[in-house]
């Protein structure tokens, strides 16, 4: 798909940048340039850019370059990064940027940014076109109704299609989860129980590495099926990003990025009727030099298992996303573990399903004296203990939502 880029600058030296790395990474990119802001709105409106960057000078008038970037907000639908030295991030936010770039910048943190506007333009064109189809699918079937077997006979083939549709997207989604062949070359015992309430799931994994250090993180979005799936898609996106930048002094930054992340993408302010979607989410840093762990958690925790002995770690009762405290930045725990600790991630699938002899929920405690019962197994039997035990628990009772659970055993 090729894309198109506007730059508003009259910096040759910054032009000249920008080109290089846009050849360089991102050669399906076309480039545009713009030096007069006052034609800018009009060179907008001909080209129509994918995504605009506009670099704003603090020694100039900030109330006239925010202004002209609202205008920019009004006129475009694209993706716009503002580059500048403006400290003030509220006002450019404000004013209609979808993401900021401080100067100084690197090449790396450029390039980081055009391929989060890549990843989110694609998604967002995937949902649209999803839209689209779904819309001209139910035209179809409204110009039939008149012919009642031929009203069924279309409505049980859109739904093949529907269905067709729905695997596709799985089919993507199982594409964005890690790659089990990274897990395997760099976890020596672990075990990951996802099992989606339908071909699509909200619950995800996540995983990536650097140097000694292992990033894992269980997330739950908002729903499930596809709505669930698309959140998946952001989160993995942005986590992709923010990983990508180098930062991991800490699991707590990773999320308080993630949120700010998030809250943009679904332009989030606190304001009465807006969407409340987002994540609740677990994530650790493993330090296997040191032995270390840490711990930041988004309305889930960490269960550590030694010696048949169960430590909870709570995350944050609020969630990646909008929310009351949605200022508070999240908890940094820092946790020592020991040769054959366990580490349990998981969603609140496992714990919420009902069944059992009078038809109640499973609940954490009865998952947590599970997980102690069974520590001493290699990790692939507890995961087939799980699910025996769950689908024992549930019989003939419906799935009520997606189950993911990931353990590792720390050698």
């Amino acid at each position: 798909m090729k894309l198109k880029l506007l730059v508003i600058n009259d910096s040759s030296n910054e032009k000249e940048r920008i080109s290089q790395l846009l050849g360089a990474y991102f050669p399906e990119i076309i480039l545009y340039n713009q030096t007069n802001n006052s034609d800018a709105v009009s060179k907008i409106k001909g080209i129509l850019p994918n995504i605009i960057i506009i670099y704003l000078d603090n020694s100039n008038d900030i109330d006239h370059n925010l202004q002209f970037l609202k205008n920019v907000a009004q006129t475009s639908k694209g993706i716009i990064i503002v580059i500048s030295d403006i400290s003030d991030l509220n006002l450019i936010y404000q004013a209609g940027a979808t993401n900021f770039i401080q100067k100084p910048y690197s090449d790396v943190t450029f390039i980081s940014n055009i391929k989060s506007a890549v990843n989110l333009i694609s998604v967002l064109q995937s949902v649209r076109d999803h839209e689209v189809e779904i819309e001209k699918k139910n035209l179809e079937i409204k110009t039939q109704i008149e012919n009642e077997l031929v009203q069924k006979e279309i409505i049980s083939k859109k739904n093949k299609e529907m269905m067709a549709d729905i695997r596709y997207a799985s089919r993507i989604q199982q594409a964005i989860l890690p790659n089990l062949e990274l897990l395997n070359n760099n976890m020596e015992e672990y075990f990951i129980l996802h099992q989606p309430k339908s071909h699509v799931s909200g619950d995800f994994y996540w995983f990536s590495v650097h140097e000694d250090k292992q990033i894992i993180a269980v997330g739950d979005c908002t729903g499930h099926g596809l709505s669930g799936a698309l959140m998946h898609m952001l989160g993995s996106v942005y986590l992709n990003e923010i990983i990508s930048k180098g930062n991991l002094n800490s699991a707590s930054y990773i999320l308080n990025q993630l949120r700010d992340h998030i809250m943009r993408s679904l332009n989030q302010k606190g304001e009465s009727g807006e969407t409340q979607d987002g994540l609740d989410i677990a994530l650790c840093i493993l330090d296997n030099k040191t032995r270390t762990m840490q711990f930041a958690g988004a309305n889930n925790p960490v269960y550590i298992i030694n010696n048949n002995e169960l430590n909870e770690v709570k995350g944050d009762r609020m969630p990646v996303g909008i929310h009351i405290n949605f200022d508070k930045p999240f908890t940094n725990h820092c946790i020592d573990l020991k040769k054959g600790d366990q580490v349990y991630l998981f969603s609140d699938g496992y714990a919420d399903q009902f069944g059992g002899p009078r038809g109640k929920k499973f609940r954490y405690k009865q998952f947590k004296e599970l997980l102690i019962n069974i520590s001493h197994e290699p990790m692939n039997i507890q995961k087939e203990i799980l699910n025996n035990t769950h689908d024992k628990w549930r019989g003939s009772v419906e799935q009520i939502d997606d189950i993911l659970v990931f353990g590792i055993k720390i050698k």
